[in-house]
């Protein structure tokens, strides 16, 4: 049964500009009345392009955009109660502060005495009463922002979209202004979705976070929730700073990562394997006889609150937090409380391609194709005479069998060598993960491929990823 306090619902929403570039895809969000909602993630993740449907700036290729409960997909801008605050403010500077706060008042038709009460409450809000004859130029960029904020309230929205209207400010405005934000929210008690790829600012401000990640929604929570229990490692590494290794349950409410075995909060049954999450803040540093493992302090950085404390412990390094400096060099033991360990099973789809066996008796993928000995797909088979045949002696038919290929990303190496690997691609992916890097490689089909490396490479390099043959695991489907 669907929410009575929703305002606002996406639907199988999808976006694409061509054939092969789809941009979101079947998303489903909804949204309540008075929410502070934050659409958080990398640059080009899409979350733009679904504040602009909402605005009515883009129409979505497939799905629907239900507002209390009325589709609006098709609905123009002028036609929507939503207002937007752009990234560049896109005032009026031939215009005073009056006429472009009005500017939208004076289209609907208002009479003058409606127009100067909506217009000075506005200005009251934002907290620039008397500025109405100031000219847009003589206005510092907080100020210039507030306008555009006055000028998208004073209408009566249900719904106002902020498309990273901080990304323009210095720091220090930029702090101000989310405190600003946030009580204005407050006072006007009207919908807010805010679109940023500050992690600070949707901690800061929201009361629902919805990180994105490659057109799709990673997780949807508390800002307290994001933080505290991300669903994947991308979620934890995005959100803040973590502490990300590989590991195994070693049985329920216990983990072993980094030759070491924690206990934890999370279930799961033995032999699971999983990606264990430790915040900084989490990491305890005690002396070497009181520790869980120990290892060796590598840098002390200044943070300003607080020292970055880098540990070795063997070829893993963990990052930790101390109101002290500790010199380089120095023993110390690592203790993690059980609560500061989250845990996530481990993707046990990455790295899986279907292929089909061809008259040559190759197996081929959307990407590569591999000539393998078939008596490894098909139980009890042998070859003779270039003919695979059954254990019963009747040949078999290999033409068309569709066969699943899987290699561990631990097995796979990158290489800046084009036709080195197996397939090539991009990366658009990396993720630290203590020992090593864990990559994303996505080829020119869109098909992702999984690879740990310990070289760093960056965003956006075109490499190869290598996997030894005999590293491919290959299933009969």
């Amino acid at each position: 049964m669907k929410d009575k306090d929703t305002i606002i619902e996406l639907r199988g929403l999808s976006k694409s500009y061509d054939k092969e570039t789809m941009v979101i895809e079947n998303l489903n969000l909804e949204i309540k009345k008075g929410e502070f909602v934050t659409l958080l993630g990398p640059s080009g993740c899409g979350k733009t392009t679904i504040l602009r449907m909402i605005g009515g700036f883009e129409t979505p290729t497939a799905g629907e955009i239900l507002l209390h409960g009325e589709d609006i997909s098709t609905l123009p801008p002028n036609k929507r109660p939503i207002n937007t605050v752009f990234q560049k403010y896109a005032l009026f500077p031939s215009m005073n502060i009056y006429a472009n706060i009005a500017f939208g008042l004076k289209l609907k038709k208002l009479d003058k005495t409606a127009i100067d009460e909506k217009v000075k409450h506005a200005l009251e809000i934002v907290d620039l009463e008397g500025f109405e004859k100031r000219g847009i130029s003589t206005l510092s960029g907080g100020q210039q922002q507030r306008i555009a904020i006055a000028r998208a309230i004073v209408n009566e929205p249900d719904i106002l979209l902020l498309d990273e209207p901080l990304g323009a400010l210095d720091y220090k405005m930029r702090k101000e202004m989310q405190l600003e934000l946030k009580e204005m929210h407050k006072e006007l008690g009207i919908t807010f979705i805010f679109v940023t790829h500050d992690q600070e600012e949707a901690l800061t401000m929201s009361d629902k976070i919805v990180v994105m990640a490659d057109g799709k929604i990673q997780q949807v929570g508390t800002p307290e929730e994001i933080y505290d229990t991300p669903s994947n490692i991308f979620v934890a590494d995005f959100i803040g700073e973590s502490n990300i290794f590989n590991g195994t349950m070693t049985e329920s409410g216990k983990v072993k990562f980094c030759d070491t075995e924690f206990e934890c909060v999370d279930f799961y049954p033995p032999g699971t394997k999983i990606e264990a999450m430790v915040r900084p803040e989490n990491v305890h540093i005690v002396k070497p006889s009181k520790g869980m493992l120990t290892g060796k302090v590598s840098s002390s950085i200044f943070k300003g609150i607080y020292y970055e404390i880098l540990v070795m412990h063997g070829k893993n390094e963990f990052t930790a937090q101390s109101q002290k400096e500790i010199a380089a060099g120095t023993e110390v033991g690592i203790s993690i409380e059980p609560d500061g360990i989250h845990v996530v099973p481990y993707n046990i789809h990455k790295n899986h391609y279907t292929g089909v066996v061809d008259d040559d008796m190759r197996i081929r993928f959307v990407d590569f194709s591999i000539k393998i000995d078939l008596t490894r797909v098909f139980a009890g088979s042998y070859i003779k005479d270039g003919e695979l045949y059954g254990k019963n002696g009747v040949a078999i038919n290999t033409e068309g069998k569709k066969i699943d290929a899987y290699f561990d990303p631990e097995r796979a190496d990158l290489s800046d060598v084009p036709d080195e690997g197996i397939v090539a691609g991009h990366i658009i992916s990396i993720i630290y993960k203590g020992d090593h890097y864990s990559y994303i490689v996505r080829s020119r089909n869109e098909i992702d491929y999984y690879a740990d490396d310990d070289w760093l490479w960056n965003i956006g390099d075109y490499v190869s990823v290598i996997i030894p043959e005999e590293s491919i695991e290959y299933t009969l489907i």
